[in-house]
Order: C-alpha cells, then structure tokens, then sequence
C-alpha cells in the first residue's frame, strides 16, 4: 500500500514565524474574517508552499493586509 504524500507541509507555527506574530494574533485574524485557512481532517491548518508564499506577500507592507483559502 503506498501513502499519498500530501503538498500540506506547513503549519500554523511556520506561518507566525514567517510573519512574526503569535498564533492569538492569527486566530484573532481568523475571527475577524481577515484570514482563513485550509485545514486538515483533524481540523489544523496546513498550507502548502505556494499558499505560504501568497501570505507573506498578502501581508507585507504592500500586501492587501487579508489572505483567504480558495479551493
């Protein structure tokens, strides 16, 4: 039997460092409808490389300051 591997290689934690905010400031984002997230069947956030790099982007000075999850 062979495992998919999945693209989702990144986490929440990866996502504050890369940003350098704490993981509140993220969940107040998502409260707030700033941010949302792909999440797994356990129901934590995962993101792939290329979602990583629209977020860093979406929130550097320049960035439109929002990042939402599109299938």
């Amino acid at each position: 039997m062979k495992i998919a591997k999945t693209p989702y290689i990144y986490k929440t934690r990866d996502i504050c460092k890369a940003l350098g905010i704490s993981r509140m400031t993220l969940y107040t984002w998502e409260q707030k409808g700033i941010f949302s997230a792909p999440r797994d069947i356990r129901g934590y956030r995962v993101f792939t490389k290329k979602q990583l790099k629209q977020i860093i982007k979406a929130f550097s000075p320049g960035g439109r300051g929002r990042w939402h999850f599109k299938i």
